[in-house]
C-alpha cells in the first residue's frame, strides 16, 4: 500500500517570496525550508526532496504542515529551541553577583567563576562566564565596580 504522493499548489507570489527566501534569508535552515518547499511546488515528493536536501521525511512533511498552517512565519525557528542559557541578563541576581565578582577579581575569570558557582549553586564552564561577560560588556553594566574602584584611587 503506497501513500498519497504530497505535494504543494503555489501560487506565483508565495513561489517569489519562497524564492527570495531561499537565496537571500540570513538563516540556512530557512533557506533550506524555502527549497523544499519550490521543489514541492515542482511536483517533487516529499521523500525525494529528503533524499535531494539529505534531510528526514518526517522533517520535510513538517515543514509542509507548518507552511500550510503559518504560511511563512512557520518555515522561521519557533522560539524556545535549543540549550537554555546558564547565565541570563534578564536576572538582575547574575549581573548582581557578576559585578561583584569583576569588583573583586577583575580580569581573573578563573576565580569570577568560582565566585558565580558558589553564589548561584550550580555549575558552569569558563566560556560561560566569558560570553556572559562579553553581553554584559557590551551593555556597559558589567564594569561599573571597576569605574568607581578607579575613581576613588
Amino acid at each position: 500500500m503506497s501513500r498519497r504522493k504530497r505535494t504543494l499548489v503555489l501560487s506565483d507570489s508565495e513561489r517569489l517570496t519562497l524564492r527570495e527566501g531561499s537565496k537571500h534569508h540570513p538563516k540556512h535552515e530557512f533557506r533550506l525550508r524555502c527549497q523544499a518547499l519550490l521543489l514541492s511546488g515542482k511536483g517533487w515528493s516529499a521523500k525525494a526532496i529528503a533524499q535531494h536536501l539529505e534531510v528526514g521525511q518526517h522533517a520535510v512533511g513538517n515543514w509542509f504542515n507548518h507552511w500550510e498552517n503559518q504560511g511563512l512565519v512557520g518555515l522561521m525557528r519557533q522560539g524556545g529551541q535549543g540549550r537554555k542559557p546558564k547565565l541570563s541578563l534578564a536576572n538582575e541576581a547574575h549581573q548582581q553577583i557578576l559585578a561583584e565578582a569583576v569588583g573583586h577579581h577583575y580580569q581573573d575569570v578563573a576565580r569570577i567563576k568560582a565566585d558565580l558557582e558558589a553564589n548561584l549553586g550550580f555549575p558552569m564552564s569558563v566560556d560561560t562566564v566569558k560570553r556572559f561577560l562579553k553581553k554584559t560588556i557590551t551593555l556597559g553594566t558589567a564594569f561599573g565596580a571597576r569605574a568607581k574602584r578607579a575613581k576613588t584611587r
